[in-house]
């Protein structure tokens, strides 16, 4: 039965062997998976060249693939033998035996042998001697059927309709001229496109492509895809070039787009990073790189969470998973780490990008590195609570500390204290050494002050050189004692300021909750009324607060107040104490003094309202009031043609370290119409020192211009010579402290003599004149004119007196002694 069935399948075989060897025209051809040909039908022969004798056995790649296409046979074999099937049919040039090429339109077909012998079997139809109408049509099937050129090497050029009409032309209106192709295209491209082209047709190799903008009719430029291949004779020489044109502005016109967008996202200020649906990262912008140090290659693959910050956005990532879960956009900050480790706060957007299904296929984040921004405000909020200087809590917080205790106290039946401490004699410190050593003082002070908490007790600056201290727990008042000597001894240790070592003493204000107050505010004035009246007392003490130091606190209030309203109600005037020749008592010039009237009061006293205008900075209004009233006067005396002398304005510290002080001097006397010698200029010593080389300047000024200069109240703060001597000053003034001191015997008060004749040798020897205040007896005035002193003022010649009665000392043109 077995040997039955063999011979069958022998006898149907031969049939089909013979069958295949007489269809005339296709060329049929049996191959193993390795290339070995074991079919090769009469037409085959024909075809190709070999006769079946010496094909059968050898390689298909032996036998008719072109050398050129060796690499891509070895892959199509390979293909197959992997199971990827071949295209059913496809157009072919192959290898004759005698070297040329023949185009075959090639039908392919697996056929399995037996369980483990797959075959291909190929059944080729010549196509090469088809007639051109045919070559065009393949060509357009392969090209998109949208244009068609044909180039033959003999310079005969064929351009379709279609092609022509693809840059705005009929048929009629183009000439089938190479030369008229090439002059159509971008002068960019020109060259480029040329070259490529006939070195395409020196060497036809491969398939011709390129990308080219055209001048359309009408139209500008418009993107054109050239495509060609070459096609060979019998003899295997070139036929001819065919090719295809597609209009592709369209897509250009998109990719461009496309790029623009992808450039702007590489170049966003924002990084940019894009994930698949499960996390893994697909792309990040040269942004993200510069922001996080993190090169391309390093996080491409990898999970977002590798730039998670030490697990500290758990919450949010839970969140951020549900937001996009829901195909919602999640917007919010969150910690990232950078490459080296450190985090950074990012502001980030992420949302979903949909295909056009609408299926979410990848996420982008978009996020903004708001590190900087973020510390900015944590070091806004900070300052908003604490002094940058001292890096203390301020008023803001140190209030709400208390208003906490308070409420804790109230609990816990305790009993609070708040301290409020004002650094004695800061301002000559400040005015002597500089605001920086001034600063570095408070620095230190501060950090002995923070040494001194315990637990639950807060220190903070008020401003200047005030300090509150809130002391919570007390569990009797008494507790508070030892805490403010304790405070007062380690506050008088010296403090080293550059070269000097100062020693600071504070007076302490104490206020009590309940005792005194339980609201914040009251409490912390109660403390600042309790200080002042401790400063009253002397250096280095301390007070409680009582109901009568609350009415004090009230009365400094209103005179503040009051001092305002007086200004603009005009109640300030001037009256003038002549400074004479100590000998003739002639009236060589006059100081200008500010008086008060206040219509309830009456007369106020300087002593009274001038520190106040000094703390409150109400003098740097009241000043200007002053050289104002003073330099019209003057005018008034001049155009009344009595006989003027100098007079001389006092200006404070704070109005002498305002920048534009020598401007506003020079303003006033233009304005009045003044001489500058009219006018004399007075500053403390405190003053003079405070910042040794703005005084320079601005004496150096007053100086060039013709005002005169004095130091008033010398010998009373702490100077140097080697500064002095550079001031361009005129006069220095005796404190009147010094005179008076000595009465009526300058021999019983032997220091206040000698410091009156160092300042006389002093003046004498740096050129200035000397000028004495306070004389108030003849005794004063000859210990004064024994020793050299020239000039002097006081009670003993004329009391300050108003405008009237100085033009009758100028008329007689002496005071009496």
């Amino acid at each position: 039965m077995l040997r039955g069935k063999t011979v069958a399948k022998k006898s149907s075989e031969s049939i089909l062997s013979q069958l295949l060897n007489n269809i005339p025209d296709v060329a049929v051809q049996g191959y193993q998976l390795d290339g070995t040909t074991f079919y090769w039908n009469e037409a085959s022969e024909r075809l190709y060249g070999y006769p079946a004798s010496e094909a059968l056995g050898a390689n298909l790649a032996d036998l008719i693939i072109p050398q050129r296409d060796r690499e891509a046979f070895s892959r199509r074999m390979a293909q197959l033998r992997d199971g990827i099937r071949l295209p059913p049919s496809e157009i072919l040039n192959l290898r004759h035996r005698q070297g040329h090429l023949i185009t075959v339109h090639s039908s392919h077909v697996m056929v399995r042998h037996g369980e483990n012998d797959l075959r291909l079997y190929c059944m080729d139809v010549d196509i090469t001697a088809r007639s051109r109408d045919q070559e065009r049509l393949w060509e357009a099937v392969r090209g998109g059927n949208v244009g068609l050129f044909e180039w033959r090497p003999n310079g005969e050029v064929y351009l379709t309709p279609e092609l022509k009409a693809q840059m705005g032309y009929r048929d009629d209106e183009m000439d089938n001229d190479l030369e008229v192709w090439r002059s159509l295209i971008h002068p960019d491209e020109r060259d480029t496109g040329i070259q490529q082209f006939e070195q395409y047709t020196r060497q036809p190799e491969g398939r011709f492509r390129v990308e080219i903008r055209m001048r359309h009719k009408t139209d500008g430029w418009r993107w054109i895809l050239y495509q060609a291949s070459p096609v060979y004779g019998p003899d295997g020489r070139l036929i001819k070039i065919l090719g295809s044109s597609l209009d592709i502005n369209d897509r250009k016109q998109a990719e461009e787009k496309s790029e623009r967008l992808a450039y702007a996202v590489e170049q966003s200020p924002s990084v940019v990073v894009i994930t698949n649906t499960d996390g893994v990262i697909e792309y990040v912008n040269q942004h993200f790189c510069n922001v996080t140090g993190f090169s391309r290659e390093d996080v491409l693959g990898q999970r977002t969470g590798m730039l998670s910050f030490e697990g500290k956005n758990a919450d949010k990532y839970a969140s951020i998973r549900e937001t996009l879960s829901k195909g919602g956009t999640w917007e919010g900050e969150f910690n990232n780490r950078k490459q080296s480790g450190e985090p950074y706060w990012e502001m980030a957007r992420i949302a979903p990008i949909r295909n056009s299904r609408g299926d979410v296929t990848h996420y982008i984040k978009l996020a903004e590195d708001i590190s900087d921004k973020r510390a900015l405000t944590e070091r806004l909020e900070y300052l908003a609570f604490h002094d940058p200087l001292t890096g203390l809590p301020n008023r803001t917080l140190m209030l709400d500390r208390i208003g906490q205790a308070i409420v804790q106290a109230r609990r816990d039946r305790h009993i609070l204290a708040v301290v409020f401490i004002d650094l004695d004699d800061f301002k000559v410190v400040n005015d002597s050494l500089g605001h920086a050593q001034g600063d570095q003082l408070l620095i230190q002070v501060g950090q002995r002050l923070r040494a001194l908490l315990r637990e639950g007790d807060t220190i903070a600056r008020f401003g200047g050189d005030e300090f509150i201290l809130l002391l919570s727990r007390l569990k009797h008042v008494d507790g508070v004692i030892p805490v403010i000597e304790k405070l007062q001894d380690i506050l008088s240790s010296p403090v080293t300021l550059a070269s000097h070592q100062v020693r600071v003493t504070a007076s302490i204000g104490i206020a009590l909750c309940p005792a005194d107050s339980d609201r914040p505010d009251e409490l912390v004035r109660h403390a600042d009324a309790a200080m002042y009246r401790a400063k009253s007392e002397g250096r280095r003490c301390y007070h409680f607060y009582t109901q009568e130091l609350d009415a004090a606190l009230q009365e400094r209030m209103e005179l503040d107040q009051a001092m305002r309203h007086a200004l603009e109600r005009g109640e300030f005037h001037l009256v003038y104490q002549p400074r004479v020749d100590l000998i003739s008592g002639r009236v060589l010039s006059l100081e200008a003094l500010v008086r008060w009237r206040h219509p309830v009061w009456g007369m106020v006293s300087p002593g009274r309202f001038i520190p106040l205008a000094e703390q409150t900075g109400f003098i740097l209004t009241l000043g200007p009031e002053i050289l104002r009233q003073a330099c019209e006067q003057i005018h008034i005396w001049k155009a009344r043609g009595i006989p003027t002398v100098p007079v001389a304005v006092n200006l404070s510290a704070r109005e002498f370290r305002q920048p534009d002080v020598f401007e506003r001097i020079m303003g006033a006397l233009s304005t009045a119409g003044l001489e500058a010698s009219d006018l004399e200029i007075e500053i403390t010593e405190s003053a003079a020192m405070s910042s040794v080389d703005q005084t320079i300047r601005t004496l150096t000024q007053l100086n060039d211009r013709g005002v005169c200069v004095s130091i008033d109240d010398f010998g009373t703060a702490y100077s140097s010579l080697n500064y002095l001597k550079r001031l361009p000053v005129h006069a220095i003034k005796i404190d009147q402290s010094f005179v008076s001191d000595m009465r009526e015997d300058p021999a019983a008060h032997p220091e206040d003599a000698a410091i009156i004749r160092a300042i006389i040798g002093l003046g004498q020897t740096l050129g200035m004149t000397v000028i004495a205040e306070g004389i108030e007896n003849q005794v004063q005035r000859d210990f004064l004119i024994e020793h050299g002193c020239p000039q002097g003022q006081g009670y003993l010649f004329s009391r300050p007196v108003p405008a009237g009665e100085v033009e009758r000392l100028l008329g007689v043109g002496g005071v009496g002694g």
